[in-house]
């Protein structure tokens, strides 16, 4: 499925950005609605997690250490007056005109929470009304209003007005599932706001496109081209948009942290059916994917309508690049080998053109580590696999020095034909490096009816057999749009096999960590999820992970008081 990730990112600085700024040009709507929201799990959920981190760095009973600070912050009296176990956030909201929005603070005495204010210097004033201004010595001034168990504080005693009676009702979908959190509600923001988004990041991509040295005018602009068709696109999606939301969750229960970015869209879009097309889907090569391996990839997406003339753009800037590359080379040695290079380049974009013009993507790959050997294995689908073929033949023909070569149709089976490669060892190259590249391992390319493998390491033809195999069994298989998983447990092994001795030590000492949490608890995860009308792309850092970071850190930690390297 085509990620959004970089672009939504951008344009949510952008937003909320941009929610801080006057609209001036914007017509009032007379309600004031909620563009974005933050929130905080509050001091309970805290300190929750300054002890589980504490742990992790071997130093239990981390938040006392905070407690006994604000003790002292606060001459004893703590945080009197602070309702611990709710939320602390922020809304800011629009009526079309200017942005308004206020600090929520939980209390269960506001008075209690204001003396101990006072006792660092603030004054508080009653302005009636219910609001009182509340100042910091020597510095700005805020407005504060209670309410329901709640102080609001604004920078203007009139936007407490729009402020919800009872704001942890806003909070309370976020916190459930985060620990901090922001959330744009990008359907609410006037039209002239999204506006000013995207012509921020206009500008920012229009300063980037200066014209090379090298780069004659057609070039240039083909290049403009491709990136105005990006800002079109993105102004598409912007208006597609319904919220979008980035959360951080420490969960100590579960002895895992994540990160969040999801995002809907607002229905009857073309982005809605977009990501309603993707909810569901399968692939046809499950065998390629081991969720036990050091690395595992897996990828599909269902048909999507794409901008065809984007992808040729696309497709003319790496044409152009990679032409240039070859016209500058001194690896291939004659004009008639480069133009053979030309050729097997045309022949490789085209199949690339023709799978992203189809919109439908599928493939998998898994990477093996163990005691001084590894393996990796890749295959993917391809609307027009004969055009790899073609390229590939031609490649073989080029007369290059210190380039891969290529060994056609070594070796066939059933549809799939495998291309043998060979490379120089870099002279420079570590000699565990050469033996695990040379004597232990091979590299082949192999093709079948609309795909394409990859593989290096011991009997690479074997293992993507085997994979082949695997998916044959497994046909249409459901899986998630994207994960990409990180296992430390085997990289921690083939790290160790190839180590100096005095680096050993260390690597066994995040071992022991990483086998602290047990079985099938060492990963780092990278999810694309469909979620109600939406995507979300979250990273998970598994109980292995922080133990080993948090070993990592305490090991660093007693290096730097003086302790042997290793220890």
């Amino acid at each position: 499925m085509r990620t959004h990730l970089t672009r939504w990112m951008a344009v949510c600085g952008l937003v909320v950005g941009a929610v801080m700024a006057p609209l001036a040009a914007a017509q009032s709507t007379g309600e004031a609605k909620p563009v974005a929201i933050i929130t905080f799990a509050g001091y309970d959920e805290l300190m929750k997690d300054i002890n589980f981190i504490g742990e992790l760095g071997d130093q239990p009973g981390a938040a006392d250490m905070v407690e006994q600070f604000v003790q002292m912050f606060t001459q004893g009296k703590g945080l009197a007056g602070l309702d611990k176990s709710k939320p602390i956030g922020a809304i800011v909201l629009t009526d079309g005109v200017m942005p308004s929005g206020a600090l929520c603070v939980p209390v269960s005495d506001v008075n209690a929470l204001l003396d101990i204010a006072k006792g660092m210097g603030v004054t508080v004033t009653d302005m009636g009304d219910g609001v009182s201004q509340v100042k910091v010595p020597q510095g700005s001034s805020a407005f504060m209003k209670k309410s329901d168990g709640w102080a609001l504080l604004s920078l203007d005693p009139s936007w407490l007005k729009s402020i919800p009676a009872d704001p942890g009702a806003e909070f309370k979908a976020l916190v459930k599932d985060y620990d901090i959190a922001a959330r744009v509600k990008v359907k609410n923001l006037p039209e002239a706001q999204r506006e000013q988004a995207i012509e921020a990041l206009s500008q920012g991509a229009q300063q980037g496109l200066v014209k090379k040295s090298d780069e004659s005018d057609a070039e240039f602009a083909k290049r403009k081209a491709l990136v105005e068709a990006q800002i079109a696109q993105t102004r598409e999606f912007i208006s597609d948009l319904d919220e979008v939301t980035v959360g951080l969750k420490i969960d100590a229960d579960k002895s895992n942290t994540l990160l969040d970015f999801v995002y809907t869209a607002l229905p009857g879009t073309k982005l809605a059916k977009q990501l309603a097309a993707n909810s569901k889907v399968t692939t046809n090569f499950a065998g390629f994917s081991k969720p036990d391996a050091a690395m595992n990839l897996s990828f599909a997406s269902a048909a999507n309508s794409v901008d065809q003339s984007q992808v040729k753009q696309m497709v003319e800037t790496i044409r152009t690049t990679v032409t240039k590359e070859i016209e500058k080379t001194t690896k291939i040695k004659d004009d008639a080998s480069k133009a053979k290079a030309k050729d097997a380049l045309n022949d490789f974009l085209a199949a690339m053109q023709a799978t992203i013009e189809g919109g439908v993507t599928d493939g998998g790959a898994s990477l093996e580590m163990g005691d001084n050997s590894f393996s990796l294995v890749a295959g993917a689908y391809v609307v027009d696999s004969q055009k790899v073929v073609d390229g590939l033949k031609k490649y073989a023909e080029v007369q290059t020095v210190d380039m891969p070569k290529l060994d056609l149709d070594a070796e066939t089976a059933a549809d799939v034909k495998f291309h043998n490669v060979t490379y120089k060892i870099p002279g420079g190259a570590d000699e565990k490096a050469k033996k695990l590249l040379s004597e232990n391992g091979e590299m082949i390319v192999g093709v079948g009816k609309n795909a394409v493998y990859f593989a290096i390491g011991s009997d690479p033809v074997a293992a993507v057999k085997k994979a082949i195999e695997a998916s044959a069994k497994s046909p249409k298989k459901s899986i998630t749009p994207f994960e990409l998983t990180v296992g430390l447990t085997q990289a921690l092994e083939f790290a160790k096999s190839i180590a100096e001795a005095d680096k050993k030590p260390m690597i066994e000492n995040l071992q022991v960590a990483v086998k602290k949490a047990g079985s099938d608890a060492d990963h780092i995860r990278l999810l694309g999820e469909p979620v109600e009308n939406g995507v979300r792309t979250r990273l998970l850092l598994e109980d292995g992970v922080l133990k080993a970071i948090g070993a990592a850190a305490n090991q660093a930690r007693m290096q730097g008081a003086g302790a042997p390297r290793g220890f």
